[in-house]
Order: structure tokens, then C-alpha cells, then sequence
């Protein structure tokens, strides 16, 4: 059984949520809280397996709440449940460790999912944050900025399938030129077609350069071939 408390402000917010988990025999909700009082009180009597919370909460911030919250109860996670999706938001949830954020307009069917996904240990973004904080992720690690937890996001398996990475470590891996412009696009987010644009290649071209690279590298999909060029300074060698 998972046991789950509900933060957020909005009564009718609360009761949206409990609907949506009533339906599933393995979750337990043994609490319910408007503000940060009642978070940290909840999460010091209830000691929660998670903690559903929205950033915008009566008197405080619920993000710069979540490290008191840990202090009452260091082994509850949090998924963060709100409407917003600014950027310096997703940096500060993701150097604390957070590994779950659902935005309120995304269907509620797939809260259970995010809840098994975080109780089990995985990750979970709404797909409209999904890129923003793939791309929050590699500015922190390029700025050296990332926190050590946060940085494990990016070598274990994400829901929305980025799968795990192998070794980040180049041993005896050689690249040309052209792969190394090639990569540089690829960590900035271009798509196949837009990197045959920029480089006067056929789409076949850049398909064959990014099996080949992956080939080399170890690696699987090029979310993980971008960490790859990120951890191993790939990205000043295409500048050189």
C-alpha cells in the first residue's frame, strides 16, 4: 500500500486528486494540507511514502518547503502537482532531487502511473516539461551547476523512455570533425532533418553518423549520445 498526503490550497484541487486515486486499491490517502504548516505537521506525524504537492501554497513556496518536509520524513518522495512550468522552476526542483512533476492539466488518468513510476524509484514529467528539463538538465552539467542526485536523472530510466546510459567515460573513442558538429547539434536539440539542413547532408547521412556514433559510443538513443558529449567535453572539441 502506498500511503499518499495531498497539499495543495485548493480544496476542490484535493478532492480532484482523492477521486482520481479512490479507484486504485494499492494507494492510501492519510492526509490532507492547505499550506506549509500542514505539510511539515503531516509529514512529521503521517511519515507519507509520498507527498503530492503544489508549488503555490499559502505563505510559502512548496519547493522551498521540500527540504524541512524531508527533515520530519527523509524517506517520503515528492511529486509535484501544478500549473506552472517556468524553467527556473525546473531548475530548482531538479537540485533537490525531485523526480516527479505532473502538471494539473494533464489527464488525471496518468497520476497513478506517475505515482507507481516515483514510488518505484523511476522518474516521471509531464511530455510538456519533458524537453525543458532534458535541455535545464545539460545547462546545469555544462555550468557544472547540477547537483550530484540530479544529475542521476539523466543515467536511469525515464518513463518517456530515455532508457539507461552506459558508460559516460570515453575510452579510446575517436571522432571527425563532421560528428563532432554533428553532436554539438544534437545536444542543442535539432532534429535529424534540421542537422542535414546545417550541414548540406542527406537526412539518410545524419541517420548513418548517429548509428555509427551510437555504435561508438555504447550508447542507445541520442538523448544519451548528448550526455555522452556533455560528460566528456565534446562540445569544446567541435568549437576547436
Amino acid at each position: 500500500m502506498i500511503r499518499i498526503v495531498i497539499v495543495d490550497e485548493k480544496e476542490t484541487e484535493q478532492k480532484l486528486v482523492q477521486k482520481t486515486l479512490a479507484f486504485h486499491s494499492d494507494f492510501e490517502v492519510v492526509g490532507y494540507g492547505k499550506d506549509g504548516f500542514d505539510a511539515l505537521t503531516l509529514a512529521s506525524k503521517l511519515k507519507p511514502d509520498i507527498m503530492i504537492m503544489d508549488t503555490c501554497l499559502s505563505y510559502t513556496s512548496g519547493i522551498e518547503l521540500i527540504p524541512l518536509v524531508k527533515s520530519k520524513s527523509s524517506h517520503t518522495a515528492f511529486l509535484i502537482l501544478t500549473s506552472l512550468t517556468e524553467e527556473a522552476q525546473l531548475s530548482k526542483i531538479i537540485n533537490l532531487g525531485i523526480t516527479a512533476y505532473l502538471l494539473k492539466e494533464t489527464d488525471m488518468d496518468t497520476l497513478p502511473l506517475a505515482i507507481r513510476t516515483l514510488h518505484k524509484g523511476g522518474h516521471f514529467f509531464s511530455p510538456k516539461v519533458h524537453d525543458k528539463v532534458f535541455h535545464t538538465l545539460l545547462d546545469m552539467i555544462k555550468t557544472n551547476k547540477a547537483s550530484d542526485k540530479s544529475s542521476l536523472l539523466m543515467a536511469t530510466t525515464w518513463p518517456q523512455g530515455l532508457g539507461k546510459t552506459r558508460s559516460q567515460k570515453m575510452v579510446n573513442v575517436k571522432f571527425t570533425a563532421t560528428e563532432l558538429r554533428l553532436i554539438s547539434l544534437v545536444v542543442q536539440g535539432y532534429s535529424s532533418e534540421e542537422i542535414a539542413d546545417r550541414l548540406c547532408l542527406s537526412g539518410g547521412t545524419v541517420r548513418n553518423y548517429l548509428s555509427a556514433m551510437l555504435q561508438k559510443t555504447g550508447q542507445r538513443n541520442r538523448t544519451q549520445l548528448a550526455i555522452f558529449a556533455v560528460n566528456n567535453g565534446l562540445l569544446s572539441q567541435s568549437r576547436n
